[in-house]
């Protein structure tokens, strides 16, 4: 488990770069073709908490109110810390409806409506994961058939947000898949994984870039799911093979993998209300100024979730635990 958990780290830290650089377009300046990746960050996020959740055994299904409260407790002080900096900083003033159902952002009301599904499947059919991705693919298969579609379409779009709703619940499952097998012997050498990640990333972006451009062939648009989970697996294997691990357990390389990535859903939701062109004279290290502004204040959202968490809670202040940077 220890061994996985280092690959899921470093996937979480290539979460946080791909999220963050795709929201970056106004930084590039004359290259905002450079600012992509959202649908891998994405992706990426959504596989690692389906592994996560499934390195260890489910209970009965009358222990899901527990299960689910642990949850909750884990992604909603972070959504309460980042509107309160809202309304403090940015004077923002989301209604606590919209607080509370969407936590500001899709992806928030996304993996909250995925744990219903995950746990029952971890309870009824954890044996049968490979099957409950096919049936899941094939029932989004047919979702996107059965929908009129007009030309040019882009699944990963902003505009068609429903679709995604559907298409990231399958890179959940996927991520639960995985952390059930054991990949610890990898008949490949390292870097033959990495070299076929690049290729499914490439493979993407080619079956991507055709699809949306060429109306002939629109109706194979549908598939660029497959690639991604290629990615998806490849990576992983890469994450947990030897060369990765000897970077994270470098004194550098384990605090900023660890520290980045451990921050994902804090930089989620608090990344597009720092991103600004206002240093664009500084190009290109304007990027990587602003990445690290926005670590730090995702850092900072997490300390103020923290504070709240233990706010509500018998026990005292750990002030240590509340200020750690893992």
């Amino acid at each position: 488990m220890k061994e996985r958990k280092i690959g899921i780290d470093i996937l979480k830290f290539l979460a946080v770069f791909f999220i963050l650089n795709s929201h970056m377009g106004a930084l590039y300046v004359k290259f905002p073709m450079l600012a992509s990746g959202g649908a891998m960050g994405n992706a990426l996020f959504f596989f690692c908490s389906g592994f996560t959740l499934f390195l260890k055994p489910f209970g009965r299904a009358v222990d899901f109110p527990n299960w689910y409260k642990v949850r909750i407790n884990r992604i909603y002080p972070t959504v309460f810390a980042v509107a309160i900096v809202l309304c403090a900083v940015f004077d923002y003033r989301p209604d606590i409806n919209y607080i509370i159902l969407y936590g500001g952002l899709w992806f928030v009301s996304c993996i909250m409506v995925y744990y219903v599904f995950i746990y029952f499947i971890g309870v009824y059919f954890r044996n049968r994961l490979k099957w409950v991705m096919a049936i899941v693919a094939a029932a989004f298969c047919i979702l996107y058939y059965s929908l009129d579609i007009r030309f040019p379409y882009s699944l990963y779009a902003d505009d068609v947000m429903e679709l995604k709703r559907y298409l990231y619940f399958l890179f959940m499952l996927f991520g639960a898949w995985m952390g059930t097998i054991d990949t610890s012997r990898q008949s490949r050498r390292q870097w033959v994984n990495l070299l076929l990640a690049l290729v499914s990333i490439v493979a993407f972006y080619v079956l991507c870039g055709v699809t949306i451009r060429v109306e002939s062939l629109a109706f194979l648009h549908v598939f660029t799911f497959v690639p991604l989970m290629a990615m998806l697996y490849f990576l992983y294997l890469w994450a947990d093979g030897d060369f990765a691990r000897r970077l994270y357990q470098s004194r550098v390389g384990h605090f900023v993998i660890r520290f980045v990535g451990g921050l994902c859903l804090e930089i989620y939701v608090i990344q597009n209300w720092l991103i600004t062109d206002r240093m664009n004279a500084l190009f290109p290290l304007n990027i990587p100024i602003m990445f690290c502004i926005i670590v730090v204040a995702g850092y900072l959202v997490r300390c103020l979730a923290r504070f709240l968490s233990q706010t509500f809670k018998d026990a005292p202040y750990d002030w240590r635990k509340m200020v750690s940077p893992y």
